[in-house]
């Protein structure tokens, strides 16, 4: 009698993993629209689509591919424009290019509109750090989380005190270069994003970088991103966006030079996203958001987390602002 329950039991549970399989297969598909065309360099990218849809697209750079990340399951309906190297998988279209480029990313309504302007870098925005560089530089390094907030965490590892000794890393190799740096915690406590953000304006940064480990397998960059309606208004709540405007593009030119680093150092592309980050969009000074491999993927070991913090320095070297 056991057997046929068991065996009853089985045969319901294959009969219900088929049902959801077949629901998830029978998904359908957002039609997107796309459309392309140039001018004076500038590769402009237009997709078309739902207005919910739209709001939750993004666009990564991972070296020299674009990645049209869409929430759902999707089906390019038209292609209008310039012949591009394009491919398609598992809710992401990809774009190679052969050189680097720089992005910027608009959402326009009326239609819902993603809109994805691509120029060539130019040779400039990525310099070596010169001897020259004036010794008043002011760095501020955020360690994530912190206190009763461990951040993520596998066996003893914790996040907060990873991302500490990075920050620590970092705080001793640019003191070396004669720069004044501060680190927003320098032991284990608690500080919101509101206190991290002031300290970092108080403190007249140039240069800020917040540091946390990822739940994925790769390097992150985030830069910010101002005026954005898809998103949700909470880093309007800090009233904070103006300051960080007038450096939208060296955030971005200082996460190309980190990118560009760890490149160097661990054979592994960063991807660079937008994000209205409260902690970025609130900084006055270019500003970064670093998300280091998933525990899984990496042994945070004395070692690994030294090559981080050269990394890291490199990377300020290569923005030579």
């Amino acid at each position: 009698m056991e057997n046929v329950y068991t065996m009853k039991n089985s045969v319901f549970i294959a009969i219900v993993f088929f049902v959801m399989s077949v629901s998830v297969l029978a998904q359908p598909k957002t039609d997107v629209n796309m459309r392309a065309s140039k001018q004076d360099g500038v590769l402009r990218l237009v997709f078309e689509a739902e207005e919910a849809f739209i709001k939750n697209t993004n666009a990564a750079v991972s070296g020299t591919q674009l990645m049209i990340e869409f929430p759902s399951a999707f089906n390019i309906i038209s292609m209008k424009g310039a012949a591009l190297d394009t491919s398609m998988k598992e809710g992401i279209f990809a774009v190679n290019f052969k050189e680097t480029f720089n992005i910027k990313v608009m959402r326009l309504s009326s239609p819902a509109r993603f809109v994805i302007d691509i120029a060539p870098k130019a040779a400039a925005d990525i310099k070596p750090w010169s001897d020259g560089m004036s010794a008043q530089k002011i760095y501020v390094i955020d360690p994530g989380h912190g206190g009763y907030d461990f951040g993520a965490s596998v066996g003893n590892f914790k996040e907060k005190d990873i991302v500490l000794s990075i920050a620590k890393g970092i705080e001793n190799l640019l003191a070396k270069k004669g720069k004044k740096v501060f680190l927003t915690r320098k032991s284990d406590q608690f500080m919101s994003i509101r206190d991290r953000a002031l300290f970092a304006n108080q403190k007249m940064a140039e240069i800020f970088v917040s540091i946390h480990v990822s739940s994925a397998e790769g390097f992150t960059l985030y830069v910010p991103i101002i005026g954005d309606a898809g998103y949700e208004p909470t880093a309007a709540l800090y009233a904070l966006s103006l300051r960080q405007q007038k450096y939208l593009h060296k955030s971005r030119v200082l996460a190309e030079g980190i990118s560009r680093a760890i490149k160097e150092e661990f054979n592994l592309n960063a991807a660079l996203r937008e994000m209205p980050l409260p902690i970025l969009n609130s900084a006055a000074a270019p500003a970064v958001l670093i998300e280091i491999p998933s525990f899984k993927v990496m042994n945070y070991d004395q070692n690994t987390r030294a090559r981080l913090a050269e990394a890291i320095v490199k990377g300020f070297s290569y923005y030579g602002q």
